[in-house]
């Protein structure tokens, strides 16, 4: 008889947990939960604007000399990097004329506001402030010098081109 009280005890003792534990849940009038908000911004960069140039007509005995004005824009950061070199596996300056012969130039950095910056192919110039977050108005320029001593012995093999790579990127 032990073993059936036993048995018959241990139903009830969970019954009883169990009502006891709803009966607690039932009666109570308030509860709370937090949230974590956070405020984020994603980071994005973006160049605009950029332009072909084409320089015509040098005059005899300077560099010929080219600019383009163009936008850098973003959020998330405060300042950045960009990155000039020639497209191709060596970020050397350089134009290629109709009969192969190569030609180098360099080129010069301006974000607004801020003196020019010599940029040395494939090198980042780096802390550049961002200056907008969307480009609706140009805010950089690059300038392109072709030495005379590069140009001016080679104009038979005229036009040259190249395609400069300018890559921005957030810090």
């Amino acid at each position: 008889m032990k073993i059936v009280t036993k048995s018959f005890l241990a139903p009830l003792l969970a019954a009883g947990l169990a009502l006891g534990h709803t009966t607690s849940a039932l009666s109570q009038a308030t509860d709370s939960a937090t949230s974590l908000i956070t405020l984020q911004f994603d980071t994005i960069i973006s160049i605009d604007n950029v332009d072909p140039i084409t320089i015509s007509n040098p005059m005899p005995g300077n560099s010929a000399t080219g600019d383009d004005r163009f936008c850098v824009a973003g959020n998330g950061f405060s300042t950045y990097g960009i990155t000039f070199q020639n497209d191709g596996t060596d970020p050397t300056y350089s134009l290629i004329g109709s009969d192969g012969t190569s030609i180098t130039y360099s080129v010069v950095y301006q974000n607004d506001g801020v003196i020019p910056q010599q940029a040395n192919a494939g090198v980042p110039i780096t802390n550049n402030t961002l200056q907008a977050s969307n480009c609706a108005n140009d805010n950089a320029t690059f300038f392109i010098s072709i030495p005379v001593t590069e140009w001016e012995p080679n104009q038979s093999s005229a036009p040259f081109s190249g395609t400069l790579r300018i890559t921005v990127e957030a810090e």
